[in-house]
């Protein structure tokens, strides 16, 4: 197996830097474990979230202080995966970018691009599979990508140093067109991103630090971060909200959050990888033995089985966010209810099956908790 990035690793990659109960538990599985826990990541319980009049409620991940998450910084982590990958005998061809499919008929069979030093280079395979995010090749080749023009938002990341009260837990704090995480990777240093519309994206790339803090300040955070600033530059990506029509198709297949990103802000990018890998992985082997490359069907079908209800409920939650209202009334509700607080957080932070609240009787008791 190869693997063309146009990555160097270690990187810089924005992201929440969060590995939620579900990752950590596959991690558990495939025996990475061991090795994570060996960088010492920040263990994470749950989540706090807090609307618009600075009303919160924190849900623990079921079972309590059993569900447990880790935050653990990129480049570390990403460190980690590449080492294993290449203990498995995996190539991994660093700074080299992806630019075309190959094709033989209608049936793709490799890649062409150029490396870091802007040489030409061509991969062939029997299958390709990608794992390049949001501009995926493969998506923007076949024109399956499919954007969702109402959940249309930019995200802004830095680290911030000697922010107070970081603790064991996740935050989401709604502010003025969007919401601000914090992510503990330390108990002094914190992962902080801002997710707003689109409409109140800035102009220019210099103002993005400008911009990060000033929403911060503006908020029921700015006590907390006064006389505080970035300490690293900030970076920014989006829209982020897509969905994608096929997720496999002439020889090809999709994964991670290049099958589709409903901006999840509890650290589900890093999930959806794990999980979609494992859907794949069988299905790869039997087209591989078969070469019928209509088997690769079958993927999209158990995608969509696995995947569908969580991100209905992703889109759901975005829209609460966008309604002030809607968001203070399902602060209220989960900080009423220990229960269901720590439930609604487990299902999405994929601690527990989302089915625990994607029924009528689940939002029954939400509405008359």
């Amino acid at each position: 197996m190869e693997i063309v990035d146009p990555a160097c690793f270690p990187r810089t990659k924005i992201c929440g830097e969060f590995l939620n109960p579900q990752a950590v538990g596959w991690l558990a599985e495939h025996g990475f474990l061991p090795s994570l826990l060996e960088l010492s990541p920040f263990p994470v319980y749950g989540m706090k979230i807090t609307d618009h009049e600075g009303r919160s409620f924190t849900g623990h991940y079921l079972p309590r202080r059993q569900g447990t998450g880790y935050a653990i910084q990129r480049r570390s982590f990403d460190a980690l995966l590449v080492a294993k990958a290449r203990e498995a005998g995996i190539q991994i061809f660093e700074g080299h970018r992806a630019q075309r499919l190959l094709f033989e008929r209608d049936r793709v069979v490799g890649v062409v691009g150029i490396d870091q030093a802007g040489r030409p280079f061509e991969k062939r395979a029997r299958l390709v599979v990608g794992a390049d995010g949001r501009n995926n090749l493969i998506g923007r080749t076949f024109g399956w990508m499919k954007p969702l023009r109402h959940l249309r938002k930019y995200a802004f990341v830095s680290y911030f140093e000697d922010l107070p009260g970081l603790d064991h837990y996740g935050e989401v704090h709604v502010v003025r067109d969007g919401y601000v995480g914090i992510a503990p990777i330390t108990t002094r240093l914190a992962n902080v991103a801002l997710v707003v519309d689109e409409k109140a994206h800035p102009p220019g790339q210099e103002e993005y630090g400008d911009f990060l803090v000033s929403r911060i300040r503006e908020s029921r955070l700015r006590q907390r971060f006064e006389n505080l600033n970035p300490v690293a530059p900030v970076i920014s990506t989006g829209p982020l909200a897509f969905e994608m029509e096929r997720t496999s198709g002439h020889g090809t297949l999709l994964v991670g959050d290049t099958c589709g990103f409903i901006d999840p802000f509890t650290g589900e990018g890093i999930n959806y990888a794990f999980l979609s890998a494992s859907l794949a992985a069988p299905v790869l082997e039997s087209v591989l033995k078969s070469d019928d490359l209509s088997a690769l069907a079958r993927y999209d079908q158990e995608r969509n089985k696995a995947f569908s209800r969580k991100f209905q409920m992703a889109k759901l939650l975005q829209r609460a966010i966008q309604w002030p209202s809607l968001s203070g009334f399902l602060v209220k509700r989960f900080a009423r209810s220990l229960h269901l607080g720590d439930t609604i957080v487990s299902a999405v932070g994929s601690a527990i099956p989302v089915e625990q609240v994607w029924n009528f009787r689940f939002l029954l008791k939400v509405m008359i908790s």
